[in-house]
């Protein structure tokens, strides 16, 4: 370190600590002043980054006056220390008083409102005889496993919802009518409502409500589900939805509930297993349970886990050398947190060093984790997702372990742009001593930690985006390292279907007739793709030659019911791709039926208000940690590597579907434009809408679903009856090919009232299908539609093109995307085809390239596609449809 720097840090605690004791109408308390004194202020600015927050400083400024008040809270700012004031039933009107001057005091200086809500979560088991469990002879009766407390029966306890909600609600209501928002709002709510560990199972077989409740008691994952769906429960109606129901910006939690890996690696120090019949995986001698997905239940808004040094831990491995026993387990807890949960959803981290919770005669062979790995273990979490950080330490603790915490968590500031921008990308947790890496990528940097626990002085190795990059020794230190340029990695799937090792465009249909001959006369037509549901509708798909599509419910998580789906029809050889849940991301942030159910508009989202933003961050973080993992587990499932595909509405939100788009294998949307109102319908967005569903998914394949239906059959009250025109299906379908769409999908064909339309969409299908072997081609490089504009052309998106080889043969498609003419549209890149003569198809145009290409004139939306000559080889024969306009329903003639 540098000697000046030193010295100028010391200077600087000294002055605070002296401005501080000056600044009180007395003494501070004792905890501030250790605080204080073995702290000091930042040397680089902590910007929207967490504040370090503190548990035995909470509350330790009731009593000083407001000044001193002020000045102790700017002096923990200047630290990056945030402050809570406690929220207790007990004598709530003097703390809820001392809540709101502090916070008054912190909301004039720019501070976090934050608040410890303990107290008000407790008790849901309050002692009462009817919160008990009941034997078969009537009697009542509690569980007395675990400390502090007599725990009842899970089922018993509607009733105390609303006195603890009550008594959180309180608070809210105080700082809502004193015009202060909370920022911050967490609980350590622990021993208290339903918990399945110790005696806990025992006591619920036991008790005749509980067998009565939970049918296959006698199964481990059965009791635990019912438990924990009652514990989320009961935190989101008296906790979690109510604290966002007041301040729906605020971040809400509690101790140890997470997002996870379906694994708990850490037992609390009143937790033991109720037997070896409870689902558990061996590492070592340590025992790790299986643990329910709580956290999207308790409509929390940050994630809190907890990693300490429990004491059994160190006896469950025999690493040498022995901190690395420390280190790996909660590496292991902290990695789980920041693997799985959302980046939209803060992980504010529950930290301690001393080891925790030691017996009255601990084991001489338990060492004490050192406090050099200890602060590597800190920065490790920071590079793995943690947001923030948060001590709790007993007093006689807390000097220590707030200058070993607070020297990692200034120091990451330096990073503040990698740490808050950043992308996680190592999760890795050597299951032997080595060397750890850590690393958060942002663009081409990547910021790496190293920790080594052995002697080897090779760099370690860790891939990034394919490319592998080397990670020196550097102790003590984080490093910075520039990836060097790569190709945008290849997709797992090109998005085309394969057919007995043929490669074909997808031409697909919602619909499924009821009818064989229906079904047949739609491949017929060129569709081969239709969705299905089971093995029998597969077996029709298959009868008729197509290849099918199954929607599977992702969106519920890695659930029995999924596996069991799979596992039914995975090997059925006319199924082709896999689809995720509909429109997913659009439901819970701009689908118009949120008005009802959520309590707000699309107009909401669109300008970000606090409660749609709260909601939407509510359903992202319960909804997309789910979806990856039923993604993950349809992929182990099938041996066919068959595409995974999601549809998603045309506005969904980006941030949202990138929580889950690395999962999938196809991106892309729906859009309907043409509407009954006269005059442009914004046909014009499908290119546009594809190359923005490519870049959401980073290059993935994008499959575009068009309009396949008129209005007023889908919405009676939007009439009069307007069918898209063959011009503008014809339209949509090349636009979206010319932009890079390698398929289209009709949906709303089962509501069709009007068989000409029908016979429409069938000319425009088997037209694609007479063009498979051109649009399974990749695109030409080099050509482009220039235009030349005369004085009066207006501006606009311009034209399309697309020209793909097949052989020796040419296509050229040419869209023109604008609502006027084009009549001087130069294409431009076609040196391959000077002196060759090319041909409109379905049409009369006939060209001879030049050495750079041709010109020719486009319509308002007209669509044109140039083959070499003759066109006749690549026309389809069905051509009734084709002059289809806009016409009345058959309903309204």
């Amino acid at each position: 370190m540098n000697p000046l720097r030193a010295t100028l840090g010391r200077l600087a605690v000294a002055l605070a600590s002296i401005l501080c004791a000056v600044a009180a109408a007395g003494d501070l308390p004792e905890r501030l002043e250790v605080v204080l004194g073995n702290t000091r202020p930042l040397e680089f600015p902590r910007g929207a980054r967490l504040p370090l927050y503190v548990l035995p400083i909470t509350s330790t400024l009731r009593g000083t006056e407001d000044a001193a008040t002020e000045r102790v809270l700017r002096e923990l700012d200047s630290r990056g220390i945030g402050y809570t004031v406690d929220w207790s039933p007990g004598g709530r009107e003097e703390t809820l008083a001392e809540g709101l001057r502090v916070g008054a005091i912190q909301r004039r200086l720019g501070l976090r409102v934050a608040v410890n809500a303990t107290s008000c979560l407790y008790g849901f088991f309050d002692g009462e005889a009817r919160t008990l469990h009941v034997d078969r002879e009537g009697r009542t009766f509690a569980d007395t496993s675990f400390p502090g407390g007599r725990i009842g029966c899970p089922f018993a306890l509607e009733h105390r919802v609303a006195p603890i909600r009550e008594q959180v609600e309180y608070f809210l209501r105080g700082y809502r009518e004193a015009g202060l928002a909370v920022d911050f709002v967490f609980a350590d709510w622990e021993i208290d409502g339903p918990i399945e560990w110790n005696d806990a199972w025992a006591a619920s077989r036991r008790c005749t409500r509980c067998r009565e409740r939970i049918g296959a008691i006698d199964d481990f994952r059965t009791f635990q589900a019912a438990l924990r769906r009652i514990r989320s429960e009961l935190q989101r109606a008296a906790f979690g939805d109510l604290v966002t129901s007041y301040f729906p910006r605020a971040l809400v939690g509690n101790y140890g509930v997470y997002p996870h890996d379906g694994w708990r690696y850490w037992y609390d120090y009143f937790e033991r297993p109720p037997g070896p019949d409870v689902p558990h995986r061996r590492d070592g001698r340590a025992i790790y349970r299986e643990w329910f997905d709580e956290f999207g239940l308790t409509g929390y808004t940050f994630a809190m886990p907890v990693v300490y040094t429990w004491y059994p831990t160190y006896l469950w491995y025999d690493f040498e050398p022995a901190d690395y026993r420390w280190f790996y387990n909660m590496l292991l807890v902290g990695s789980n947190a920041g693997r799985h949960t959302p980046a939209t959803v803060p992980i504010i981290t529950f930290v301690h060093w001393t080891t925790t919770a030691p017996p009255s005669e601990p084991d001489p062979r338990v060492e004490q984790f050192s406090a050099e790995k200890y602060r590597e273990l800190l920065w490790h979490l920071l590079l793995r997702g943690h947001d923030g950080l948060f001590l709790w330490c007993v007093t006689s603790e807390l000097a220590t372990e707030i200058a070993l915490v607070h020297e990692v968590w200034s120091a990451s500031l330096e990073h503040r742009e990698m740490l808050e921008r950043g992308e996680p990308i190592v999760f890795d947790v050597p299951t032997a001593p080595g060397p750890v890496v850590s690393a958060v990528r942002l663009g081409r940097r990547v910021l790496v930690r190293r920790t080594d626990f052995d002697d080897r002085r090779e760099p370690a190795r860790i891939v990034v985006d394919g490319v592998e990059i080397e990670v020196p020794r550097a102790d003590g230190k984080c490093q910075e390292i520039e990836l060097p340029a790569a190709p945008r990695p290849t997709a797992r799937h090109d998005g085309l279907l394969q057919r007995d090792g043929r490669a074909i465009f997808p031409i697909g249909f919602y619909e499924r007739p009821e009818s064989d001959e229906a079904l047949r006369a739609m491949a017929e037509a060129g569709v081969n793709l239709v969705r299905c549901d089971d093995r029998e509708s597969l077996d029709r798909a298959a009868g008729a030659g197509l290849l099918g599509w199954v929607s599977l419910p992702v969106h519920a998580g890695a659930t029995d019911a999924l596996r069991e789906r799979v596992e039914s029809i995975r090997d059925h050889p006319a199924l082709a791709v896999w689809e995720g849940p509909d429109e997913i991301v659009w439901t819970f942030t701009a689908y118009s039926g949120l008005a009802r159910t959520a309590g707000y508009t699309r107009d909401d989202w669109k300008a970000q208000t606090e409660r749609a933003v709260a909601y939407a961050r509510r359903e992202a973080a319960r909804i997309i940690p789910r979806i990856r993992a039923g993604v993950e587990l349809v992929k182990e499932l099938d041996t066919r590597d068959r595409p995974f595909w999601i549809n998603e509405a045309a506005d969904s939100d980006v941030e949202y579907v990138r929580g889950y788009v690395d999962s999938i294998d196809i991106t892309g949307c729906d859009y309907y434009p043409v509407r009954p109102r006269p005059g442009p319908h914004i046909i014009e967005g499908i290119g546009q809408l594809v190359e923005r569903w490519s870049a959401i998914g980073r290059g993935r394949p994008v499959w575009m679903v068009l309009q396949g239906f008129s209005w007023h059959v889908a919405r009676p009250d939007r009439k009069p009856a307007r069918y898209p025109t063959f011009a503008e299906s014809r339209f949509m379908a090349y636009d979206a090919i010319a932009r890079g769409a390698r398929g289209v999908l009709y949906w709303g064909s089962n509501m069709i009232d009007l068989p000409e339309f029908r016979e429409s969409l069938y000319a425009l299908t088997s037209e694609l299908a007479a063009l498979q072997p051109f649009l399974v081609a990749p695109a030409q490089p080099g050509v482009r539609a220039e235009l030349i504009d005369d004085l009066f052309d207006e501006p606009g998106r311009g034209v399309a093109v697309t020209a793909r080889r097949h052989g020796d043969d040419w296509l050229v498609v040419l869209v023109n995307e604008d609502a006027h003419r084009r009549l001087g549209v130069d294409v431009t890149g076609l040196g391959a085809l000077e002196g060759r003569r090319l041909e409109l198809l379905h049409g009369d145009e006939p060209l001879v390239a030049s050495r750079t290409g041709f010109v020719t004139r486009l319509q308002a939306y007209e669509t044109k596609l140039f083959v070499t000559a003759p066109a006749s080889r690549w026309e389809t024969t069905r051509t009734a449809g084709r002059d289809f306009g806009a016409a009345p329903s058959a309903s309204d003639r």
